[in-house]
Formats: C-alpha cells, sequence, structure tokens
C-alpha cells in the first residue's frame, strides 16, 4: 500500500512537471514579440542618446 501511494506521487509529479513545461513552452512566441519590441525601443533610446552627445 505505501508503494501505490508514492507511484501516485511520482505520476502526479511528473504529471504536473510536464503540464507546467508545456504551459511556460506556449508563453514563448508571445513573450518573445513582447522583448523584441522591448529590445527595439532600448536600442532606440540609447540611439537617441548618443546621437545628443
Amino acid at each position: 500500500m505505501e508503494v501505490a501511494g508514492w507511484a501516485a506521487v511520482a505520476v502526479g509529479s511528473i504529471t504536473g512537471g510536464v503540464s507546467v513545461l508545456g504551459y511556460l513552452a506556449d508563453q514563448v512566441p508571445g513573450l518573445s514579440t513582447k522583448v523584441i519590441k522591448a529590445v527595439r525601443s532600448l536600442r532606440a533610446v540609447k540611439d537617441e542618446v548618443m546621437r545628443r552627445r
């Protein structure tokens, strides 16, 4: 009976981990678009500051 409990915990943990990793992988495209916009904005600010010097 004790082994069955540990097996259930192990299967649940693996399932939860895979679910979290799947969710995070689904978020990458949306986040990458935002990161690209942020980097472009920072570069534009840096270029503007460098022009003023």
